[in-house]
């Protein structure tokens, strides 16, 4: 399906490109990495990974107009997400629209190819080597490789909170 990598001291997100087709058939290439260009997570970087036709860009319209629980897509939604805010922040998402973060680490990888990646980083590759290691490994995963840089000139430092969301104890 995919490997998303990103690479927190470097701010720079990179994937690869094979659009899934529900089998090892190759269905063509898609962008599985953005950059919000628009409303209050604008400048942010989302990479987003699904095995449901349309829910990468359904999940990133809904990060562009802000996130709100009541326009939540699906009820069982099945992605796995990064959201990268403008001050660095990482905010993991998976099959749910309920953010886990922020998180601290040097790096993260999401996707079918997830392991294989974070195999290469812990043998000493840098994230484009990590994808390259995937795309060999996983059949779901392919060229073109895509990268985005996060850059915080031209972004709203911007916290992620659902102040009506209560969490029990």
């Amino acid at each position: 399906m995919s490997v998303i990598v990103y690479d927190a001291k470097r701010r720079l997100m990179v994937a690869d490109s094979r659009a899934y087709s529900g089998s090892p058939h190759p269905m063509g290439t898609k962008l599985k990495i953005h950059r919000i260009t628009e409303g209050p997570f604008n400048g942010a970087l989302l990479g987003i990974t699904s095995c449901v036709p349309g829910m990468g860009e359904e999940f990133k319209q809904w990060v562009t107009e802000g996130m709100s629980k009541e326009a939540f897509g699906p009820s069982n939604p099945d992605f796995e997400a990064l959201l990268v805010l403008a001050d660095g922040s990482v905010i993991y998402f998976n099959d749910a629209y309920y953010p886990s973060g922020p998180l601290e680490s040097d790096y993260f990888t999401i996707g079918s190819g997830s392991k294989y990646a974070l195999g290469a980083i812990r043998a000493g590759a840098d994230v484009f080597g990590a994808v390259a290691a995937a795309i060999q490994c996983d059949p779901f995963c392919g060229l073109p490789v895509k990268s985005l840089q996060l850059d915080p000139a031209d972004t709203n430092q911007l916290s992620l909170a659902f102040p009506e969301t209560s969490v029990a104890a």
